[in-house]
């Protein structure tokens, strides 16, 4: 009346869809990142419309107020560069670390930060406490190059 069961072949196949389940299940949270992150790009521009300029530089400095006193050096040199290369640097915009959403799509660990982009990449990335000097030099040369 009773069948006997063999339950060990059973208990492989389980064990490799358990595996399989695994593998698959890990591998959701990397898609969901990637699809966020594709999405993300798209939905930063469309909620900051200075990011949409085109054949523009567009200069970004990034601020917090624990970091204040190494930002004069940047709005001094910020200036400056737009004194001498009104074309090159037309305005900039400070963007406050409340900022989340900037602060997440540019990968932003320090302060100071200061982002050039022209048409969605970024062209000069300074990052941290630098005298005015070292970021003008680093602005000049990165901007002289595409002026020649």
């Amino acid at each position: 009346m009773f069948r006997k069961v063999c339950i060990y072949p059973l208990k492989k196949d389980v064990n490799g869809l358990v595996l399989k389940m695994r593998v698959a299940i890990s591998l959701i949270p990397i898609f969901l990142i990637f699809l966020i992150s594709c999405t993300n790009n798209e939905e930063v521009i469309t909620n900051y419309p200075f990011l949409q300029k085109k054949d523009e530089n567009i200069t970004l400095l990034f601020s917090d107020d624990h970091f204040i006193s190494a930002e004069g050096n940047y709005y001094d040199a910020l200036l400056d560069v737009k004194r001498r290369y009104p074309e090159k640097i037309r305005s900039f915009n400070i963007i406050h670390s409340s900022d989340r959403d900037l602060i997440r799509h540019y990968n932003i660990q320090e302060y100071p930060t200061l982002l050039v982009i022209h048409n969605e990449y970024i062209t000069i990335r300074v990052e941290g406490p630098l005298k005015k000097i070292e970021i003008l030099e680093l602005l000049e040369k990165a901007l002289v190059q595409k002026i020649d």
